[in-house]
């Protein structure tokens, strides 16, 4: 409804109701010409029309609704008052946006209902007043809280109770040592996102997670310095919390240094995502039936150590449509459709051109041979060859790729030889493209093969834009 009435939701909310809404909201229609029978809206269930409601008065900030455009909307109908007023949970989330006038109309309104809270520094020049003891008497009942910059001082105002908070969010702070507050939630903590924020060195991660987001997070050590996330405060957050179903890192968690650190399973983990420089990081843990890989990686300057791809080839075994686009400093592997999701993307730096192609390939070697070893990759593959050769340089990683492929595998634990990557039926070149009998004997040769199916489509292009000035060349080769 917003998309379309973006104005009227919030200033006329019932004339998008009714059958002549524009010309009602004009003046073209006397009020008095309208039908008088009730709107459909109205003979909704009463579940959907709180549903409904909630929709159309949600703020910017994910989860949370905006007060001012719920009081707006009660003045509707005598009935939707009756409705908002009768909804607890439209009158539960706490958002320090435009100050704190609201905060005991909505702890009285939503009835003992769980709370959702969000208090940012920007808003609020100092945590005093009734407001805060309000929430600090109503903190049994917060079930998500957000905390911008003010952790310390509102975990200081605590008591001793257990809290029964579900998801907690901080944000540009700094975590004090032994802080109460994570004493206090850590029987019913499934969420927990930090972003930009300090932990000190003895901070105890065992918390219980579903769900853990660091994002640009710092660690306080013992002589009062401040570093990016320790390596083995990394792996102690994997060790402690097995149960992770979601699992989001980014490029300042986590120092490269994992040697002498035991890989970590962690079966029920379902979406994998990191984005940074420290492709070493994916090394220490497994999960074996994740759904969704997906990360971002620069400055690789050196083949990362085995194990590092034991995840992603877990799930790249269970895609149905892959594309691999192999280039001079990066490589690209991602997904074409299906339930399982891969979105990888490795960009090599800090190298000569040869040596960035022949770090591609040995990571693309490395992420077949640890996918591979069990079994084939059964998905159907788009290869793409972008690299470009070099003049006066003897390696040619286009060459190298199709060698790679033509490469017999053995699959564990039947030692059964197969072809790599059975399935390839596309293959796309940059102009000017591999020589022509390089490209038939790959092909007659995987033609030959019982366990391959046929490439169907080889072309050049002038770009790597997928769409741009492709010349089929199957027939000519």
């Amino acid at each position: 409804l917003n998309s379309y009435f973006p104005h009227k939701c919030i200033t006329q909310p019932a004339t998008i109701f009714r059958d002549h809404e524009l010309a009602f909201s004009i003046g073209w229609i006397p009020r008095d010409s309208i039908s008088q029978e009730p709107l459909f809206i109205d003979r909704l269930p009463i579940e959907l029309l709180e549903r409904l409601i909630s929709l159309g008065v949600k703020e910017d900030y994910p989860g949370f609704l905006a007060v001012e455009n719920l009081c707006v909307w009660r003045r509707v109908s005598q009935k939707w008052k009756n409705v908002i007023d009768d909804c607890p949970s439209l009158w539960s989330s706490i958002h320090t946006r435009k100050g704190t006038r609201h905060v005991r109309t909505l702890l009285e309104k939503s009835k003992g209902a769980p709370i959702d809270l969000l208090i940012r520094r920007s808003r609020i020049p100092a945590l005093d007043g009734d407001w805060i003891q309000l929430l600090v008497e109503n903190a049994h009942r917060w079930r998500s809280v957000t905390f911008i910059h003010y952790v310390k001082e509102l975990a200081a105002k605590l008591g001793p109770s257990p809290l029964m908070l579900e998801y907690l969010e901080l944000q540009a702070t700094r975590i004090p040592n032994d802080c109460k507050l994570f004493n206090l939630i850590r029987p019913n903590l499934r969420k927990l996102f930090l972003m930009e924020t300090t932990i000190p060195h003895n901070f105890d991660p065992r918390l219980g997670l579903e769900d853990l987001h660091l994002r640009r997070v710092s660690e306080l050590m013992e002589d009062g310095t401040v570093h990016t996330l320790s390596t083995s405060k990394f792996h102690e957050f994997l060790q402690t919390n097995p149960n992770l179903r979601i699992f989001y890192v980014d490029y300042r968690t986590a120092s490269p240094n994992v040697h002498g650190l035991q890989s970590v399973e962690l079966p029920k983990l379902e979406k994998f995502m990191m984005f940074g420089s420290q492709v070493e990081t994916l090394g220490l843990f497994r999960a074996s039936h994740c759904l969704a890989v997906h990360f971002r990686v620069r400055s690789i300057k050196e083949t990362p150590p085995l194990g590092t791809w034991a995840t992603l080839a877990h799930t790249l075994r269970r895609v149905e449509r892959l594309q691999i686009d192999v280039g001079n400093a990066r490589l690209f592997i991602r997904d074409l459709g299906g339930p399982y999701k891969v979105d990888v993307l490795l960009f090599v730096s800090d190298a000569t051109d040869v040596d960035r192609q022949d770090l591609v390939y040995s990571m693309l070697k490395d992420i077949l041979d640890e996918a591979e070893k069990d079994g084939q990759i059964s998905a159907r593959v788009e290869l793409a060859l972008f690299a470009t050769r070099e003049s006066g340089s003897e390696f040619d990683l286009n060459l190298e790729v199709l060698e790679l492929l033509q490469t017999p595998v053995s699959h564990s634990p039947s030692r059964q030889s197969g072809w790599r990557i059975p399935n390839l039926d596309t293959i796309r070149m940059l102009e000017p493209g591999l020589p022509y009998n390089h490209l038939r004997a790959f092909i007659q040769a995987r033609s030959n093969g019982s366990d391959v199916g046929p490439i169907t489509d080889v072309s050049i292009q002038r770009s790597t834009n997928y769409n741009y000035n492709r010349k089929e060349v199957l027939d000519e080769v």
